[in-house]
């Protein structure tokens, strides 16, 4: 990261395998890979940027250089900030793939979270539907296998596209689908001038007519007799609900039944939030009734120390984005408490039940602008608006800090995990081709960052940072950014990288990393 690191400068001109590796043409005009670690140039790629911008959206360019004028005072902290940075994030992240020559990847990672979208509506039913038709009484006296054979017959049957998915993404896919042909049986088909809507609505006929004959050609007719409402005339509709009755009496058996659980563990729509008990914080038991004072923490949450390898596996793609729908985007109501902290009336930090003061992130990272961005799935987007206050994000993330966590909105119930969210987004962007440049980049050229869009030329003057630890490398890459050289000593034992990774602070630039 700390490219204009000055400890010795070469004379000679690169090689031509060093020049090969670091001074390729870019997506974006007449800018090559080296440019990107010129202070000039990296200017004139952020007068490229607002050029492209005003273009495509002048009321937009118009604010955002507002908002760059005054180093971002004028918006510090307001919801009129968030707006702006969020309506802008997207063309700063197109124009970045566009740069890299990755648009086609970047489109797929989007596509790829958008598809997600039908597990967090699973989620949705498994809470407010099917387990308020069968509260835990009733749904402890389901017969689970049999919901379960139904629902599969049905899928095979009906939803056969699902079957190529996993079985949360599918079921989800599945549940989508029947909850739309409800809501357009019982509205019915309305008179409607509008000539999209009525071929929707013809489209979602024909789609439950096909789906109710091959269920009918099926065993699944039979499993959904089994759950069929004899109040129900039209018969569209009663398939439609029968369909419904066994998610529900599947969602709910599984959602209680010991037994059953086991069948969706791991499933982000299964877990819902659970309160907070500050008496409890830790989870125990007491394997023998004859000796309570004996207690120990429960098998699944062991985890064994295994030398220097790290034992704590970051949150799936799933997982990250079932954190990411969690949050409530409290920017939007300027209650996002945290980056921003919770307060008392008079003005003071609250503390919870544990003393602890709820100051929320000490670097007043964006979080619910990064959620907003991730939860639309651009990752690129959402990582530079992280990298606005916390360029350094590698260093934080799920293993460091959770003060964020601390002062979420929830205070009675599980917090989002926020650290899994930016260790997610950041990992998204690091698998894409070129994305560990995309990062470097935007540490040092960001053309939303109204305090230092783009780093400055050496000014002549160095300084030496003593200790390299998250504070001390990362105030050596503001001040490089600021145009100081840097050198950095610490008590650990330091290597002296290769050139071709570092650069020589002259005429060689760092090796490019594609993957």
């Amino acid at each position: 990261m700390m490219q204009n690191l000055i400890l010795e400068k070469s004379d000679g001109a690169p090689s031509a395998v060093e020049a090969s590796n670091t001074d390729f043409a870019l997506g974006v005009g007449d800018f090559s890979y080296g440019d990107l670690y010129r202070p000039e140039r990296l200017r004139a790629l952020a007068e490229t940027f607002y050029a492209e911008l005003e273009s495509a959206d002048a009321p937009l360019h118009r604010e955002l250089a507002q908002h760059l004028a005054a180093r971002g005072r004028n918006l510090a902290g307001t919801k009129q900030e968030s707006e702006l940075l969020i309506a802008a994030a997207p063309h700063l992240s197109r124009f970045v793939a566009r740069l890299f020559r990755v648009e086609m990847e970047r489109a797929a990672q989007i596509a790829a979270v958008c598809g997600q979208d039908a597990v967090f509506q699973l989620k949705v039913f498994v809470a407010r539907r099917a387990l308020k038709k069968f509260p835990v009484a009733q749904a402890l006296t389901i017969n689970a296998e049999q919901a379960r054979a139904a629902l599969m017959l049905l899928r095979r049957a009906a939803f056969a596209d699902t079957l190529a998915d996993d079985d949360e993404l599918g079921i989800s896919r599945l549940t989508v689908r029947l909850l739309a042909w409800e809501q357009h049986l019982v509205k019915g088909m309305a008179a409607t001038s509008d000539q999209t809507v009525a071929a929707q609505d013809a489209e979602l006929s024909h789609d439950v007519k096909a789906a109710l004959i091959r269920v009918n050609k099926s065993e699944a007719g039979a499993a959904l007799a089994e759950f069929a409402d004899k109040s129900v005339a039209d018969a569209d509709l009663a398939f439609v609900r029968a369909a419904l009755r066994v998610l529900e009496a599947w969602a709910a058996a599984h959602a209680v039944q010991p037994g059953a659980k086991r069948h969706v563990r791991g499933w982000v729509s299964f877990r819902l939030p659970h309160p907070l008990d500050y008496e409890r914080l830790v989870q125990i038991e007491r394997p023998r009734a004859e000796l309570p004072e004996l207690l120990h923490g429960l098998d699944q949450n062991l985890r064994r120390r295994d030398g220097f390898a790290l034992t704590d596996p970051r949150a799936t793609k799933r997982e990250v984005l079932d954190e990411v729908d969690y949050c409530l985007y409290c920017h939007e109501r300027d209650k996002d408490s945290c980056s921003k902290g919770l307060r008392e009336r008079d003005g003071t930090v609250k503390r919870n039940p544990l003393g602890i003061t709820l100051e929320g992130c000490p670097l007043d990272e964006k979080i619910s602008e990064m959620h907003v961005l991730k939860k639309a799935g651009d990752s690129i987007a959402a990582l530079a608006l992280v990298i606005i206050d916390n360029p350094m994000c590698p260093g934080t993330g799920h293993r460091i800090c959770n003060d964020c966590m601390k002062s979420c909105i929830f205070q009675k119930q599980e917090p989002v995990n926020i650290p899994q969210a930016e260790t997610g987004v950041l990992t998204d962007v690091l698998e894409l081709p070129s994305g560990f440049e995309i990062y470097s980049l935007l540490t040092r050229w960001n053309p939303l960052n109204a305090k230092r869009p783009y780093a400055l030329p050496y000014n002549g003057k160095n300084v030496l940072v003593v200790g390299l630890g998250p504070a001390g490398y990362t105030l050596a890459h503001y001040l490089l950014n600021e145009g100081f050289g840097v050198v950095g000593i610490d008590g650990l034992k330091i290597e002296r990288l290769d050139k071709s990774l570092t650069g020589d602070g002259g005429r060689l630039v760092p090796r490019a990393v594609r993957d």
